[in-house]
């Protein structure tokens, strides 16, 4: 009979912790230090098996502001995302007018996130909430054209949530729309 002591759980490596990403399963139990050398670790890899990309963009549609704040790195976060989210979602050929709801200390920091919306309510809902209760929100309205888009909505499920994951560096006529106060 085994002791329960051999029942528990291995400690996640960054190899572990790559593949469980990967394959789309956010683990919210690590450390930011583990989180930045895994995404280092999948910068570096030659071949990601088992890639699921559709996973892997909804995984960053729900948790990525997480991991972004764990990395604390936004050319990092952007080398995985190019690399897992290897422009295979159908999106609009010529791209299209987003909006996202940003917290005012990231906008005024030039560190806009990756996940936008053809929503201006749902971008607003995001500029007066979560994303402005540290330092206030702004709404930002940006063209993004075909070449910026990452990842889109997929599947009819996934369009009701209406978010892109874009490349920020590549959208184009950003413009403010609205200040929040924090609440």
């Amino acid at each position: 009979m085994s002791s329960p002591a051999s029942f528990r759980m291995q400690p996640l490596t960054v190899q572990s912790l790559a593949k469980q990403f990967c394959h789309g399963h956010y683990v919210n139990t690590v450390d930011a230090r583990l989180w930045r050398q895994t995404f280092e670790y999948i910068v570096q890899m030659q071949a990601l098996p088992g890639l699921d990309t559709s996973s892997i963009a909804a995984l960053w549609s729900q948790y990525g502001g997480d991991l972004r704040a764990l990395i604390k790195n936004d050319a990092l976060v952007l080398s995985v995302l190019k690399k897992c989210l290897p422009n295979a979602q159908s999106h609009p050929a010529n791209g299209l007018t987003l909006y996202r709801g940003e917290s005012w200390f990231l906008f005024d920091q030039d560190q806009i996130g990756f996940c936008w919306t053809p929503s201006e309510a749902l971008a607003t809902t995001y500029a007066k909430g979560l994303n402005a209760v540290e330092s206030g929100g702004v709404l930002l309205k940006c063209f993004a054209p075909a070449d910026a888009i990452l990842a889109a909505p997929a599947t009819a499920g996934e369009i009701k949530h209406n978010l892109y994951i874009c490349d920020p560096g590549r959208l184009l006529r950003l413009t403010t729309l609205a200040l929040f106060p924090k609440p």
